[in-house]
């Protein structure tokens, strides 16, 4: 076989040139986009705490590095504190919003980021499996069963999706904690 260098340098330099393309025309919507995709994901965020904490009107920064937040009513009082929190699941990183009442009850928790598997994971962000974890703040935290009833800090497994179940609950549990730091308590 002979070796003819014009029948693989034109197609090599072709694709190159391919490759230069389209890496711009990326380079360029992410350029033009990333602003509009801050401004979406703060306005998620905001629209997120007001879910997970309803009763309050106001939402400032608990601390200088905004590692949780305050909710406030409109008359100043505390409603109560609002954390974002992360963990690993069964094919994503799960950022999960919790929001727990000045009185110490979980008013609210609200997935933010997850790309778990559909049919299983996925329904982690499905109310009937949230609304679980609406009770007061265990002391040492929520724990996971295969089976039972979500009481007195338990939270029942989804079915075919413990390692995201427990993930989600390992969130919940690093807002408790730091709900335990902020009170001065646990």
């Amino acid at each position: 076989m002979k070796f003819n260098a014009k029948e693989i340098a034109i197609p090599a330099l072709i694709l190159c040139a391919i490759c230069l393309v389209v890496t711009g025309a990326l380079s360029g919507t992410n350029f033009i986009t990333k602003d509009a995709i801050a401004a979406l994901n703060l306005e998620t965020e905001q629209a997120a705490r007001s879910v997970v904490l309803p009763d309050a009107s106001q939402f400032e920064p608990g601390d200088e590095e905004a590692t949780y937040y305050v909710g406030t009513g409109d008359d100043g009082s505390v409603k109560g504190y609002i954390f974002n929190n992360s963990a690993k699941g069964y094919s994503s990183t799960l950022q999960v919003m919790t929001g727990i009442s000045a009185e110490g009850e979980v008013t609210g928790v609200t997935i933010l980021s997850l790309s778990e598997t559909p049919g299983l994971g996925m329904n982690a962000q499905n109310a009937d499996f949230t609304d679980m974890y609406k009770q007061p703040v265990p002391e040492n935290g929520f724990t996971v069963l295969k089976s039972g009833t979500a009481d007195n800090g338990n939270i029942v497994a989804l079915t075919g999706a413990t390692i995201t179940s427990q993930a989600v609950t390992d969130a919940v549990n690093a807002a408790v904690s730091q709900y335990h730091e902020i009170k001065g308590g646990a």
